[in-house]
């Protein structure tokens, strides 16, 4: 219990040394996350995720889930009892995500007591503390729906590996794995990885097995159920969205899941041959009905963003660059990422070599396979393989523990195990070469083009569409009434293409183009990095120009509050008869 209460209390008691507390995270996720409550708050339907501020005239449909949302909603409505309502969704936003991590604790505590004892449960638990007493996913004001998400497959991890496969564990197992899916789709892999796990363990154990096969089938088709139709506005039934929960991930997923569940009733007596027969019936329905109902969903939905869009906004996002991307701090970026599941993997591997703990290293050993697969692929992907390595290290740590202690009650052998079990210590060599003048603070002259008197300013004009990086596109939606052309969503697509169209155009067309766009200001900040960047793709293009201070005179300098000195620049479009005027560059 100490334990568990430790990392909530460190996340909370670090955000006010940082003095952070009270704040929405700094990811621009959990700014629109914290823009979609309040549009919710304030009389947007439930099933209507658009956001109707950003992008193009009609807004943005997004493919975030509300039911990341509930358990936000649940501590605002408690806080809103005795708080002003206001305050109320500060208290929620920062409760929430370091309350989320006492999931992710909980799924791996029951993992550890699984497959060992308590204190090898305790020993996963110490390691948990390190690694996420601190962990920025887990600070209040993290909202994004990566911690919930966690927390789920973290708990579908721990009761998938009950030994003795009861069934309403397993049914929690299903039911989790089908909230997470629902959630989002970026855990489509580590799913499937479970769900493999539970059907060979079915093929291999028969009727030992049958109960547990037939919970979790059906608890991860009925959760399925429950999430799309609590989610979905009955209007969008047969839309297939790959991205998000739709009748393709409904369809697919029930027919593995009833699939499984109807197999082990019939075949889990039969011998092992019928039993794989029925497992690859159930397999070829699965695959079938995807082809059929959503085959677009076989391709990387990235895939179908233009050349353009992917070199100038998806290029430069961090969290979906791979890996071994080139960045200042590669080298320590690789260690703490790859570090310690590398090292899980070894040791997985090595029990399965051994015969020991079968299941749970056949289980580890393929989730950390593909966390390694889809870090490779985009490094955003490494926090699954933190999770996923937990419990094989700290079994590993309570070992050597014990071999030690038996040797010498003084040895201290386990405390290298469970130093090597830490990222930090993977990322410390690399951090020792790294320049500090690459890895010091380069977020400082961003952070002061967004100061308060900013806003105020903005608040102060007439609501209309912004032209603004796409990075700081949610917090102008966040504090303001104003809306913008753009963010970092991949179904912001046009508003993107339009953007770095705008930011790319020469002088003659930045005019019209701008009308076209339905833009009303323009804010530049010079050390935003799309800045940096349309201005070093294009030396002549609008971006550059307004980085040289080369103001076009349909473009009205928009002075801040007298308090703010801020680096950043707002301009108002000239209407009415300056609309004629060429678009000429005014130094």
């Amino acid at each position: 219990a100490l334990l568990f209460l430790i990392v909530p209390v460190c996340l909370v008691a670090s955000s006010i040394l940082q003095g952070s507390s009270g704040q929405i995270g700094p990811d621009s996720d959990d700014v629109m996350r914290l823009v979609q409550i309040k549009d919710l708050l304030n009389g947007q339907d439930w099933f209507d995720l658009h956001q109707y501020r950003m992008g193009p005239d009609g807004g943005t449909l997004m493919h975030w889930s509300r039911l990341a949302d509930l358990p936000i909603l649940a501590l605002y409505s408690l806080f809103d009892l005795f708080l002003p309502s206001d305050i109320a969704l500060v208290w929620a936003y920062s409760a929430w995500p370091p309350l989320s991590v006492l999931v992710v604790l909980g799924g791996l505590y029951a993992g550890a007591r699984h497959v060992s004892d308590r204190g090898g449960a305790l020993a996963c638990l110490v390691l948990g503390v390190f690694v996420y007493a601190t962990h920025y996913r887990f600070s209040p004001g993290a909202i994004d729906h990566h911690n919930l998400q966690l927390g789920l497959t973290a708990l579908a991890m721990g009761l998938a590996l009950d030994p003795l496969r009861r069934a309403g564990r397993l049914v929690g197992a299903g039911l989790a794995l089908a909230a997470s899916v629902a959630i989002g789709g970026e855990v489509y892999v580590f799913v499937a990885a479970i769900c493999a796990f539970i059907a060979l363990d079915w093929l291999v154990a028969g009727r030992a097995a049958m109960r547990g096969a037939i919970g979790f089938g059906a608890g991860l088709a009925a959760g399925l159920e429950i999430a799309f139709f609590a989610t979905i506005t009955p209007s969008h039934y047969e839309v297939v969205a790959c991205d998000a929960l739709s009748s393709v991930s409904l369809l697919a997923g029930m027919a593995g899941g009833f699939g499984l569940a109807a197999a082990a009733l019939v075949a889990s007596g039969r011998n092992i041959w019928l039993r794989l027969g029925a497992l690859m019936l159930v397999g070829a329905i699965c695959a079938a009905t995807l082809v059929m109902v959503g085959p677009e969903c076989l391709s990387n939905p990235l895939e179908d963003l233009s050349p353009e869009v992917k070199a100038l906004w998806l290029d430069r996002v961090d969290e979906a660059r791979p890996v071994f991307s080139n960045r200042p701090d590669r080298v320590s970026t690789l260690g703490f990422a790859l570090g310690i599941s590398i090292l899980a993997l070894g040791l997985s591997l090595f029990g399965l070599y051994r015969r020991q703990r079968l299941r749970a290293n056949l289980l580890f050993s393929g989730l950390l396979l593909a966390a390694l697969a889809m870090t490779l692929y985009q490094i955003r992907f490494y926090v699954f393989g933190h999770l996923f390595a937990i419990i094989p290290l700290g079994l590993w740590i309570a070992d050597v523990y014990r071999a030690g202690k038996a040797k010498s009650p003084s040895s201290v052998t386990y405390i290298g195990a469970l130093a090597l079990s830490l990222p930090f210590l993977w990322a410390l060599p690399g951090l020792l070469v790294t320049d500090k003048a690459e890895t010091g603070n380069k977020t400082g002259d961003k952070a002061d083009c967004l100061q308060e008197g900013v806003f105020t300013t903005l608040e102060t004009l007439p609501e209309g569409r912004i032209l603004a990086s796409a990075d700081v596109g949610p917090i102008i939606l966040n504090q303001t009434g104003h809306s913008v052309l753009q963010g970092n969503y991949h179904r912001n697509q046009e508003g993107i293409r339009q953007a770095i169209g705008l930011w790319l155009s020469e002088p003659g067309d930045t005019q019209s183009l701008l009308a076209a766009s339905g833009i009303d200001y323009v804010m530049t900040c010079p050390a935003d990095a799309e800045t940096k960047l349309m201005s070093r793709h294009d030396p002549e293009g609008f971006a550059a120009r307004l980085k040289r201070n080369e103001i076009p005179d349909f473009l009205e300098n928009i002075p801040f509050e007298s308090d703010a000195e801020s680096p950043a620049r707002l301009y108002r479009i000239r209407r009415g008869d300056d609309t004629n005027q060429k678009d000429e560059d005014v130094s």
